[in-house]
C-alpha cells in the first residue's frame, strides 16, 4: 500500500503543479502538457496497483522482467542528458569573444520576461570586462509579442548604456538552430570566437547546435532560471536534447 501512496501523492503533486504552473506563468509551450499526462499516469498507476493488491492478482513475470529494464534505461539516459546539461550551464565563458549571441526568449507584449532579463544582465555583466566585443541579440516575433525579441532586447541594452553600434538584431529567428544559423550569417566567419548566451538549462544543447553548424570557437554562458520553472524548464531540456540527438542535430 506504501507504493499506491507515494504513485498517488506524485500524481497528485504532476497534476497540481501544473495548474499552478498554467495561472502563474501562463500557457507559454505545449511541454507544460507532460505534467498533467504525468500526473494521471501516475494516478493511474497507483489505481492498478491497489487494485492488483486487493484482488491479490498476480502479474506474469515475464511482465515485469520486461518492464524493469526498460524503465531504469529511461532513467539512465534520462539522468545521463541531466549531468550534461547541468555540468554545462555552470561552465564559464572564454574570455575575450568577439561576438555575444543572446538566445531569445518570451516578450509579453513588449515587455522581457524575468529568463530574458536574466540573460540580458549576463550580458552586460560579459560586456563590461570585455568592451571590444560586439552583441547579436538573436530572435523573431512569436505569439503573443509585439515586437521580435530582438527588439524588445536590443531596446533593453541601450537603457542600460550600450552604444547601439555595438547591437547587432537578428530578428528573423523561431527557433535556437535559426537563432545560431542566422547569427553566423551576420558573423561572417566560423571562425571567430564566440559566446553563447542563455539560461543554464539550455546552453549545452546551444552549444552543441553551433558546433554543428560550423562554428569553430564556441563558450556558453549559463544564467540562472526562474526557480518555479526549473523542474519544467530541466525536463523539457532533456527531452530535446534527446531528440536532437537521435535525428543528428547535435
Amino acid at each position: 500500500m506504501v507504493i499506491t501512496l507515494i504513485l498517488f501523492l506524485l500524481g497528485l503533486a504532476s497534476g497540481l503543479y501544473f495548474l499552478i504552473y498554467i495561472f502563474a506563468i501562463g500557457n507559454n509551450n505545449l511541454f507544460t502538457y507532460f505534467w498533467l499526462i504525468l500526473g494521471g499516469l501516475l494516478t493511474g498507476a497507483g489505481a492498478l496497483h491497489y487494485v492488483i493488491h486487493l484482488k491479490h492478482l498476480v502479474i506474469p513475470k515475464i511482465l515485469v522482467m520486461a518492464l524493469y529494464p526498460v524503465i531504469c534505461a529511461c532513467c539512465l539516459v534520462l539522468a545521463v542528458t541531466e549531468f550534461f546539461i547541468i555540468k554545462n550551464g555552470v561552465q564559464r565563458p572564454r574570455p575575450g569573444a568577439d561576438y555575444l549571441i543572446i538566445l531569445g526568449a518570451r516578450v509579453n507584449g513588449t515587455k522581457i520576461s524575468l529568463n530574458l532579463k536574466y540573460r540580458l544582465d549576463a550580458a552586460l555583466e560579459y560586456y563590461k570586462d570585455n568592451p571590444d566585443c560586439k552583441i547579436i541579440v538573436s530572435g523573431g516575433k512569436g505569439s503573443g509579442e509585439d515586437i521580435t525579441e530582438a527588439e524588445a532586447m536590443k531596446k533593453y541594452l541601450l537603457e542600460k548604456n550600450i552604444n547601439s553600434n555595438k547591437i547587432i538584431k537578428e530578428g528573423q529567428s523561431d527557433n535556437t538552430d535559426e537563432n545560431l544559423k542566422y547569427s553566423l550569417g551576420i558573423i561572417g566567419t566560423k571562425k571567430d570566437a564566440v559566446v553563447i548566451i542563455s539560461n543554464n538549462f539550455h546552453i549545452y544543447r546551444a552549444k552543441k547546435i553551433a558546433e554543428k553548424q560550423g562554428y569553430e570557437n564556441v563558450s556558453g554562458i549559463g544564467t540562472k532560471t526562474v526557480p518555479f520553472t526549473i523542474p519544467n524548464c530541466y525536463i523539457r531540456e532533456a527531452f530535446a536534447v534527446i531528440k536532437y540527438k537521435i535525428c543528428g542535430q547535435i
